[in-house]
């Protein structure tokens, strides 16, 4: 069979292919390509083979001739890559391919992985095509076991290689993944770094339940991180410099030292109004991967500095397609909205619950008998006014929930207003709600969307509406419970806030108070309503976000959004 006038695979892609075509597709077709300790381990066990000095070179070892990183092409087959080595004998060759784990061990029917024989099957036909041999043989080199194993290159081994490229071929047609392996292949997802894109168990387990919101939790195995690692490092010094020496942050103002920060465990910088940041630091910052975020001085997000948009161009074809479907942008809405209210009714009744009416709360009951009513709404205008009404439910009690220690009107609320906030209360949850934005646009980017392009706020020039979309579901369970926890235990008092004319705002020793509170909320560990597993708030941003593309790309039928119990 020809393949002509086509991409040539790499050779690499035909193991991947065979070991599971759903890791292919990810990696390959929307080029999304996640590096952990095995990946990383990979590329120190093959740095000999990848030297580039090496290339081509060629030594005599007693009477074999060995040959290191050779480099082949064939139009015919669609194939290209690099041999990791081949050894030539009396007139005769093969390839020989390097791989960092263990062989299948003596229990095993054969002493190769079948992905590894596919592999070198393939080199062997570029092999023969180039130089009009026949090739009988291959050798695997197993770094972990430190064995060499021969792979006789038979007619079935041929066939399975040709299938795999034909494989290949009909996947990169294809508008999504294939489903996840089935169960008893299960095995192969632990240790791969695609699993948190992935989402085999997620997905499988969505695949078989329609209503994901009424069902129990699954207990799906976890493989995000349960917390997110390293430290967000809040700039906020008026008239600061940042600049970079060595390996640290430092912070100077008036040409003195105020502050080093090592920059290895950071993983978000945030700044907040008249501070400059060098170019060396953001380009050190840029190759980390680190995001640095823009706010005003009054918390209102600007900006962020991101790494490179993910290469993954399909997700944002079909997010750019199914947003801007009415039925299917209503649909996601609906599912945000519900997620919304169900929060804000459960933040009402825990903090009322040593109120003398206890669940008996009008508010809560009448929150509650708007849920079922989402479902039955065609259109997005009346979706829009039902999550309006039920925040009114919400903030007309949410004066009750503040139990400030000490008494006075500073905490007072009567009702939500912003732009700008005129009290500290709303001061409070304006500044909640613009870091939590700038958290869910860093989600949506890691995952791969554009942030502004969204299905619920739409129409807004400018704003991040996806952000803005995401962000729903948390608002209540991250930003309002801060606001909650900063007032009622009395971490906050009338001297963190300043009015200028109608609009208050923290002063700076606030500001660092609630950066503490916020952050020690985001590593509360909660419980995945549908999946069951548990992990930290900052990182169920991010694994709403992966369901969302998993939605977006067709690996799903439906998007649930995140509740609370």
């Amino acid at each position: 069979m020809l393949f002509q006038d086509v991409d040539l695979i790499p050779l690499r892609a035909l193991n991947q292919v065979t070991y599971c075509p759903r890791l292919y597709y990810l990696e390959y077709v929307e080029a999304v390509m996640p590096i952990n300790e095995h990946v990383e381990d990979g590329l120190f066990q093959h740095r000999r083979v990848d030297d580039p000095d090496l290339q081509h070179r060629t030594r005599k070892d007693g009477d074999l001739l060995h040959t290191r990183s050779v480099q082949l092409s064939s139009e015919r087959l669609g194939l290209t890559g690099k041999l990791d080595l081949l050894e030539e004998k009396a007139g005769t060759m093969q390839p020989v391919e390097y791989k960092r784990g263990a062989g299948p061990g003596e229990h095993y029917e054969t002493l190769y992985w079948d992905n590894d024989a596919v592999q070198i099957c393939a080199q062997a036909l570029l092999l023969e095509e180039e130089f009009s041999v026949r090739i009988d043989f291959g050798t695997i080199y197993y770094i972990g076991s430190k064995t060499r194993v021969r792979v006789p290159l038979d007619e079935t081994l041929r066939d399975k290689t040709l299938q795999a490229i034909r494989l290949i071929r009909e996947l990169s047609e294809r508008d999504a993944p294939p489903e996840p392996l089935p169960a008893d292949l299960r095995h192969r997802c632990f240790g791969c770094s695609l699993a948190p894109i992935c989402q085999p168990e997620e997905t499988l387990y969505c695949l078989s339940h329609d209503r994901l919101a009424a069902e129990a939790p699954a207990n799906v195995t976890r493989v995000f991180p349960q917390v997110e690692e390293g430290a967000v490092l809040y700039l906020q010094e008026p008239g600061s410099h940042v600049g970079k020496r060595s390996e640290h942050l430092v912070v100077r103002k008036d040409g003195q030292e105020i502050q080093r920060i090592p920059i290895a465990p950071l993983r978000q910088v945030v700044v907040f109004g008249n501070v400059q940041v060098s170019t060396q630091a953001l380009e050190c910052l840029a190759t980390l991967e680190v995001p640095v975020v823009y706010l005003t001085g009054h918390g209102k997000f600007v900006a962020a500095l991101q790494p490179a948009p993910t290469k993954n161009v399909s997700l944002r074809v079909h997010q750019f397609r199914i947003f801007a479907d009415p039925q299917r942008a209503l649909t996601l809405a609906k599912a945000v909205v519900q997620a919304k209210i169900a929060n804000q009714r459960t933040l009402l009744m825990r903090s009322l619950r040593g109120d003398d009416r206890g669940s008996d709360e009008p508010a809560a009951r009448d929150m509650a008998d708007l849920l079922p009513r989402i479902d039955r709404i065609t259109d997005p205008a009346v979706l829009l006014g039902t999550e309006g009404q039920a925040a009114a439910l919400y903030f007309s009690q949410f004066h009750r929930m503040i139990k400030a220690p000490t008494p006075g009107k500073t905490f007072d609320f009567k009702t939500r207003n912003r732009r700008p906030p005129r009290d500290p209360v709303n001061a409070l949850l304006s500044f909640g709600y613009a870091l939590l934005l700038k958290d869910c646009f860093s989600s949506l980017c890691a995952v791969g969307f554009d942030p502004y392009q969204g299905f619920f706020h739409v129409g807004r020039h400018g704003k991040p509406s996806l952000a803005l979309d995401l962000m729903e579901e948390f608002r209540s369970v991250i930003a309002d419970s801060v606001v909650l926890t900063l007032i009622n235990n009395g971490w906050l008092t009338p001297s963190h806030f300043m009015t200028w004319r109608d609009a208050c705002h923290l002063t700076e020793e606030g500001r660092k108070r609630f950066f503490q509170a916020y952050e020690q909320r985001k590593a509360t560990i909660v419980t995945h309503p549908v999946f069951g597993y548990k992990m930290a708030y900052g990182r169920m941003m991010e694994v709403q976000a992966r369901m969302l593309s998993a939605h977006i790309r067709g690996d799903i039928p439906a998007y649930a959004g995140f509740t609370v119990r």
